[in-house]
């Protein structure tokens, strides 16, 4: 196999009759793993042809263009991204040149290159991210090409260029004609070569499959310290010969069969070389001819080393004889050489495949995967930087300077002990290298005499396709975490720290600084706390770890104390979230020197920064999941494709993690609640547990895929500035705040941050203007953050202000009211505007004007039961009636007596007793119920003295019915189902007037009289007794004749808590583990109704009765509740006193003022006084 790109490149002199024969020859063999004798041929042909170039002396070529010959360039047309450019066709150009004016806001994909002009300035150049581009040639019949390309963007070069990447993507040539060059475009695409300085060595070799270079991989890191260099996944293989040149004969035996399979034998391996040898089969052993080696598969070497020592390495290892046993039975050790074998018989398929490279380069680092980037490689700037910063392998660890050691302040004596749980053999050797490195270093250290002790949990690294396996040390600290003081978290919010980016900023760094809670010291007297043991010997940290609860609020004060000194240039923001540091400069040139001096700080201060992971001085960097620009923020591709990529969610636990994966990017999907909330309906008031299974609903299912194509498209989110005014959108759609954060951009509005939160079960339930005003209210709270004191005007749909000012207090609790009125009409700096129309797709308002409703006419029709009720007596009405309910104690059987009655100026028009388990209130509204069955089609005038009966008329009784009548615990109001019936039979009158009258007066008017009237008829109907029913009662349940139809009332739930609790199923019949048949709930009411009878039994002895028959959970707990409902149970057993425990929340003081309790409102700023 030809890998052309390993092949080292110089300059070299291009003239216009480039060898396209050579090309096309080379081409069926660098891409291809089938080598047919004609391409073996080609193959001999392109070494002679290089060999005879570098003999040739090179002569460099003048030309002198006039402006006749540049216009007579070779050029051609391409189509990018629907704009057609011009193209000057350029052989000579690895990457094509695109002009920044072209596309000045085309987003970038992070890579760049160093290019040097005629003025011999050094600049940094960026390519964009993969653009479409279509090639239309007239002359060829073909149809037209259309590729995704990636373009070097230049804001330097004159004109767009092509070079050999998109000429090989479109198949484009260069042809010397009389007159001139030409563009052509072949049907087969040509490859291009590159010229190289000497012959070029052929390996041949067998290389290995991906599954296969994986595992291998994996094994290598396990057993090699961190400081070796591994081979790289992709490059692993068997050398079987290298030749300078081409061996034809050879050649006729390697090539004969591609498709070939080895057999791997033993592991061999050092602290730092690794390496699995080859058996090869009799025709395989004849093809092996590599000196002073043995057929091997290099894994890992020392920095010192060269991949070719690996073989006379297998070699040696497989001529000891001294091999010795270890505590492990699979290890042997050298004594000798301090070597170690482990048998691995692994079969692997392999490709027989040519490796074309330069001799100079044939054992160089190529294949290496190391944990350190080339500092020069990213700039030469970072010269100047200490060494001692960039980590020298992944567990390597620094210490802060001066900082104090952390002292764990234990809540009382209590001292954790948690033993080590088994763990698998994978998990272990994962984090043997990592302990190894750890212990080294002394971050960690024997601790035999510790009193704590908790288990580790190692946790498997999320890695990319290809790449070894890697394990995270963790402890489970949850035991430690619990048992001590934690401190205040003060870790700044990422939603909050995204906001400080400075609008001007066009240039930014980010600094990853590598094992950051290990470069805190712990207290030598507070190590105990994180003590373990592994590998059955006890060990502790000496540094800070991870899983402890305070550790991210301890390393970012301690980060942020060590960068208090360091002094940026004037227009530079630092932004510092726990172990990530965030550089955002106005000018490249500032970024640059002001990143210099961080990195410089950061190592002066002990601080270990990983120099793979920086991104130095960039126009688009990765941070915290963002892609930070000068143009905005959007969402990083990895962390939408983590999400995208994810399957459907089977229980609950997984629709949780879903969910929280996407609340993350909740600020860049607009609705993002209401798409949320049928998948929150799945798994939020069904009892679930973590693993139970979730029943998906077409409407979960849609709202899963519209989450998904919302996160594949998020859109650019500007930069916020302060000294900018804010203009805030605000719409409520079914029960959900929708709120979209703009500023000014040019003569245009742009979006800086999307909110969207669903109201709460009160705010839900109320009308829709009122819903507005909780809407806007949770909008501005949210967006606060980003806001601050700035000026904002806040669009809203609704007349939110006249709402509020209007002072409908009854329609809201003082306590909303207030929170609404505060935050709303009292901030300074927010203005309240009423937006007509806004935009259902961006929530931005349109410029055409809407039909405007009246809120306080929608308020009043929809907050009362109908429009013409009035609290005010109506002229002339055909009835006038006053009401009244009783409910009183019989002093001799201790029963209730309620009643109620409707009586007119002269008659008692209704009346009767009711059941003595209903209160006054519930009488007042049986009353005027009773009233307004008697309007039906007239005019009337009610009169009541219960201010509960005209509340739920005028004020409530509408609002519940909004909520379906429920309270903010969601459960239901008290008298629900008469408040319903109320709210029926008031739209029987025609017209209907119900007034507030005094209660109990001396008053000698007639409605002070009409009241007394119906007060007195009340009470004396509920001294009647009740009628009895004309047909018997129906019992609350009848039984089945069987017990599998009783048991067939169960819920699945119930047969869940039967099985866990040891019944058993037999022949279609539950019984539990005392024998008796298993009892569902659906069954308590009755049996708890006969056990306790009319001797009113105790609860245990309705226990013990229905112990006797049958096997039941939860039946205690519903006969306790039976017993307190029950009103003679009550009246005759006297509670005991509850005595106040000391181990309250709040015991009894001794004395006074000993405990003192403070209440606060939140103040808003008042003029110049921010309180």
């Amino acid at each position: 196999m030809l890998r052309p790109h390993m092949i080292r490149e110089v300059k070299h002199t291009h003239t216009a009759a480039c060898n396209e024969e050579t090309l096309s020859a080379l081409t069926p063999c660098t891409h291809t793993h089938t080598h047919t004798p004609e391409q073996q041929q080609a193959l001999v042909d392109i070494t002679e042809q290089l060999r005879t170039q570098q003999k040739l002396s090179l002569k460099h070529t003048c030309a002198k263009f006039s402006g006749k010959s540049f216009e007579n360039m070779p050029t051609t047309m391409v189509q990018i991204q629907g704009k057609l450019l011009s193209f000057l066709v350029d052989s000579g150009a690895t990457h094509s040149v695109i002009q920044q004016k072209y596309f000045p806001g085309q987003k970038l994909s992070g890579k760049q290159v160093f290019s040097q002009g005629a003025s011999g300035m050094t600049i940094v150049e960026r390519f964009t991210a993969p653009m479409t581009s279509t090639h239309t040639d007239s002359t060829d019949p073909e149809p037209d090409i259309t590729v995704k390309h990636s373009f070097l963007q230049s804001s330097c070069c004159p004109i767009n260029l092509m070079g050999r990447d998109l000429m090989c993507s479109f198949g484009i040539s260069l042809i010397s004609t009389p007159t001139g060059l030409q563009v052509v475009r072949c049907r087969a695409i040509d490859q291009m070569a590159k010229t190289v300085i000497s012959d070029p060595m052929f390996v041949y070799q067998w290389w290995l499959p991906v599954d296969s270079q994986s595992e291998l991989s994996h094994l290598a890191a396990l057993r090699v310290q961190p400081e070796a260099e591994c081979m790289d996944a992709s490059y692993l293989h068997c050398t079987a010969h290298v030749s300078h040149g081409p061996d034809k004969q050879y050649d006729a035996l390697f090539l004969q069969d591609l498709n070939d399979q080895i057999a791997c034998m033993t592991l061999f391996w050092s602290t730092l070389k690794c390496a699995v040898s080859v058996s090869l089969t009799p025709s395989q052993q004849h093809l092996f001819n590599v000196d002073s080696s043995f057929p091997h598969i290099s894994l890992s070497k020392a920095a010192t080393d060269q991949w070719r020592d690996l073989g006379p390495f297998v070699a040696a290892c497989e001529a000891l004889t001294d091999w010795e046993a270890t505590p492990d039975p699979l290890v042997m050790r050298s004594p000798s050489t301090g070597f170690f074998k482990q048998p691995f018989a692994f079969c692997t398929p392999a490709l027989r495949s040519v490796y074309v490279m330069d001799e100079n380069n044939i054992f160089s680092d190529t294949h290496t995967d190391t944990f350190l980037t080339n500092v020069s490689s990213i700039s030469p700037a970072l010269s100047s930087v200490p060494d001692t910063l960039w980590a020298a392998h992944k567990y390597d660890v620094g210490l802060i300077k001066k900082c104090q050691p952390v002292v764990i302040t234990p809540r009382s004596d209590f001292r954790p002990h948690k033993h080590q749980y088994p763990l698998r053999q994978e998990a272990i050797d994962g984090i043997t290298p990592v302990f190894n490195s750890l212990l080294k270093a002394g971050v960690i250290v024997p601790c035999p005499d510790s009193p704590v002790r908790t288990p580790i949990f190692p946790v498997k690294k999320i890695r990319d396709a290809g790449k070894p396996t890697e394990w995270r040390f963790v402890q489970d600290l949850k035991a430690v975490n619990a048992a001590v003081h934690a401190r205040a978290p003060n870790v700044p919010n990422p939603y909050t720290i995204m906001a400080q980016v400075p609008p001007d900023a066009r240039w930014f760094s980010v600094v990853d600084l590598s094992n950051a809670f290990f470069s805190v010291p712990v207290d030598i007297d507070s190590q105990f706390w994180f003590a373990f043991n592994f590998n059955g010997k006890p060990y502790t940290f000496t540094r800070l770890c991870q899983g402890y609860t305070e550790s991210p609020t301890i390393y970012n004060e301690a980060l942020r104390e060590s960068l208090e000194s360091l002094t940026l240039s004037p227009g530079t923001a630092l932004l510092q979230y726990v172990d990530d540091c965030l550089i955002a400069a106005p000018t490249q040139k500032q970024c640059e020197q002001d990143t210099l001096k961080l990195l410089q700080h950061l190592a002066a201060e002990g601080h270990k920064a990983s120099l793979s992971k920086l991104q130095f001085v960039s126009q688009n960097v990765h941070f915290l999941g963002h892609n930070i620009s000068g143009e905005g923020k959007t969402l990083s591709p990895k962390r939408i494709a983590s999400i995208v990529t994810l399957p459907k969610p089977q229980t609950k636990k997984q629709m949780m993690s879903f969910l929280g994966m996407c609340s993350y990017c909740r600020s860049f999907i607009p609705n993002y609640s209401q798409l949320e909330q049928p998948l929150s309906a799945l798994i939020h008031g069904k009892n679930l547990s973590a693993h139970d299974k979730i029943q998906w609903l077409p409407a979960a299912s849609q709202a899963f895929t519209d989450m998904k194509c919302a996160l594949q498209v998020p859109p650019t989110l500007g930069l916020p500035d302060p000294d900018k005014p804010f203009t805030q959108t605000v719409d409520e759609r079914s029960g959900c705040m929708t709120s979209v954060l703009l500023q000014s951009h040019g003569d245009k509005l742009r979006p800086v941050a999307y909110f969207s939160a669903k109201l709460g079960p009160v705010a839900a339930g109320l009308p829709q203007c009122l819903r507005a005003v909780a809407a806007a209210e949770k909008a501005l709270t949210a967006s606060r953050d980003i806001v601050g004191y700035a000026t904002l005007t806040l669009l809203v749909p609704h007349s939110v202000s006249l709402i509020l000012l209007e002072q409908k207090s009854s329609h809201l609790s003082a306590a909303r009211y207030l929170r609404y009125h505060t935050c709303l009409l009292d901030m300074p700096n927010v203005t309240v505007k009423r937006c007509n129309v806004l935009n259902p797709a961006s929530l931005l308002p349109t410029p055409e004007d809407g039909e405007e409703h009246n809120c306080l006419a929608e308020l009043e029709a929809q907050c009362t039961p109908r429009p013409d009720l009035a609290d005010t007596p109506l002229l002339n009405s055909d009835m006038v009636m006053y009401v009244d309910g009783s409910a009183t104690r019989d002093p001799l059987t201790g029963s209730n007596l309620v009643g109620f009655s409707v009586v007119s100026d002269s008659a008692v028009l209704c009346s009767g007793p009711l059941p003595c388990h209903l209160s006054a209130q519930a009488a007042e509204l049986i009353a005027l119920t009773e009233a307004c069955k008697l309007a039906k089609d007239k005019t009337t005038t009610i009169h009541t003295d219960s201010r509960y009966a005209f509340g739920v008329v005028h004020v409530f009784g509408a609002l519940w019915k909004h909520r379906n009548f429920l309270k903010s615990d969601g459960k239901p109001v008290l008298h629900h189902t008469l408040i319903a019936e109320l709210l029926v039979t008031i739209l029987l009158p025609t017209a209907i007037a119900v007034c507030k009258c005094a209660a109990h007066t001396s008053g000698t008017g007639d409605i002070a009289k009409g009241n007394e009237r119906a007060d007195l008829a009340a009470k004396a109907a509920a001294r009647r007794p009740l009628p009895k029913p004309s047909r018997p009662v129906p019992a609350m349940c009848s039984l089945p004749s069987s017990l599998a139809a009783v048991q067939s009332l169960s819920t699945s739930d119930e047969r869940r808590f039967w099985s866990s609790s040891g019944s058993k199923f037999i022949d279609g019949i539950w019984y539990g583990p005392d024998g008796n048949p298993c009892l569902p709930k659906h069954f308590f009411p009755h049996y708890a109704k006969l056990t306790h009878g009319l001797d009113h039994v105790s609860k245990g002895g309705m226990l013990s009765i229905i112990d006797a028959t049958w096997f039941t959970k939860g039946f205690a707990a519903y006969a306790q509740r039976f017993c307190q409902a029950c009103i003679t149970c009550a009246t005759h057993n006297v509670g005991r006193s509850v005595q106040v425990s000391h181990h309250a929340a709040h015991p009894p003081p001794a004395r006074p003022f000993e405990h003192v309790m403070m209440d606060f409102v939140e103040l808003s700023p008042s003029e110049e006084n921010r309180l």
